[in-house]
């Protein structure tokens, strides 16, 4: 059964492993998820993969400006 109580660590650790992909690393996240949909209906986006690592790349943006 899979672990959804992961920490941020092992999540990336995860990905970088290519044990999940983008769409798992942001549904692992409650809070996460929640701000992914919210901006995928806003934006009129499918949930998938490629925007999934959009909306990842968009968030560390956010983080680190």
């Amino acid at each position: 059964m899979e672990n959804t109580n992961n920490t941020y660590e092992e999540l990336v650790q995860l990905k970088e492993s290519g044990e999940i992909g983008w769409r798992e690393f942001i549904r692992r996240q409650p809070e996460m998820e929640d701000g992914y949909y919210h901006w995928c209906v806003d934006n009129d986006l499918d949930m998938n993969e490629e925007t999934a690592e959009a909306f990842i790349t968009l968030t560390e943006e956010h983080v680190l400006a």
